[in-house]
């Protein structure tokens, strides 16, 4: 898309104060305040650098959208699939905490307006779909054609070669796994859901359901982190299970997840001591990633004759002590 075409396209967007919208203030004779013209224009800039970012790093967005399966019955649809998915990408860029306050948010004839033409789409009707409708459709949908489009999506934006000042030594992609609870319940959710008792032993006591679910994070900035891969931590055996060790066990499968999706991709795993075990170093050295682990308690101490042979592994091997304790035991061995 040309300079010009774009201009034409920003022209448009969002929150700009419409012609009629000013001609109203003037005969109300209400004076538009420099503070509200400064946020209007702020939105307006915003608006512009949003839809220049997608043609010129997301070019193909709109393309690989329209091309997941709708599972939708075809011949009730009001709405098309590529619109639902932009509003709920859009939903997430403005940081709406849900999706009921995003069908309040995009409540305004500008901003349904834009979205359509966002979407490439000719609008059709003189509304957005309604946070349920989203719902619905985004229950039926392949997840594992989303994530297709997210890996893609990454890989162009990797190519493009604008960050690569963030690689460590100038090779490996930092990727962060950590686990985040997405939400809980005392009433009973799934089968595979995690649960805990509190209060076990008293006249209080409650079990408390929860989602627990693994991420990998790519650091493309410090204030720029892309989730590439997503692993939930599932009970399996529908039993009060120790967090620790399922979390252990969804992160090994979500390594395997994310080499399949980037298997030339030089990586550098980060985590905390959770994942301090030997299952974790072995499929790193499988999958020639390096990696960097948090493990504080250890690091604190200074190697001496009552640290044990495991925990001086344990340390960070670039540590001095560490490595001159590492060369006394050796040589104390021969």
């Amino acid at each position: 898309m040309g300079k010009c075409e774009i201009i034409e396209l920003t022209q448009k967007l969002f929150f700009r104060t419409t012609i009629k919208e000013r001609r109203f203030y003037h005969e109300a004779r209400i004076k538009i305040r420099r503070k509200e013209t400064m946020q209007h224009l702020e939105q307006f800039n915003l608006a512009c650098e949003l839809a220049k970012l997608i043609r010129h790093f997301f070019s193909d967005l709109l393309p690989l959208l329209k091309q997941i399966p709708d599972p939708r019955n075809q011949s009730y649809i009001t709405y098309p699939a590529v619109l639902l998915l932009m509003t709920r990408i859009l939903s997430s860029l403005f940081y709406i905490g849900s999706m009921r306050k995003t069908s309040e948010e995009f409540n305004s004839s500008k901003m349904m307006e834009n979205i359509w033409l966002l979407s490439g789409e000719e609008q059709t009707v003189e509304e957005l779909p309604y946070w349920e409708t989203i719902n619905r459709y985004l229950e039926k949908v392949d997840p594992e054609k989303l994530q297709d489009i997210l890996n893609r999506l990454c890989s162009r934006l990797l190519c493009s070669r604008a960050f690569e000042n963030m690689r460590i030594r100038g090779k490996y992609w930092q990727v962060i796994i950590d686990g985040t609870q997405l939400c809980s319940s005392r009433r009973e959710l799934d089968g595979k859901s995690l649960h805990r008792t509190h209060n076990r032993g008293t006249e209080k006591v409650y079990q408390e359901n929860y989602y627990y679910v693994l991420e990998a994070k790519l650091v493309l900035h410090s204030q720029i982190l892309i989730s590439i891969q997503t692993e939930f931590v599932d009970n399996e055996a529908g039993k009060e299970v120790e967090k620790q060790d399922s979390e252990r066990k969804a992160c090994w499968r979500l390594m395997e997840k994310l080499k399949k999706a980037f298997p030339k991709l030089p990586i550098c795993l980060c985590g905390d001591s959770l994942y301090t075990r030997e299952g974790f170093f072995e499929r790193c050295k499988e999958k020639n990633w390096r990696y960097i682990l948090r493990y504080k308690d250890l690091l604190e101490k200074l190697p001496n004759d009552r640290t044990s042979d495991e925990e001086l592994e344990l340390l960070a091997p670039w540590n001095e002590n560490v490595k001159a304790e590492i060369k006394r035991r050796a040589s104390d061995g021969n």
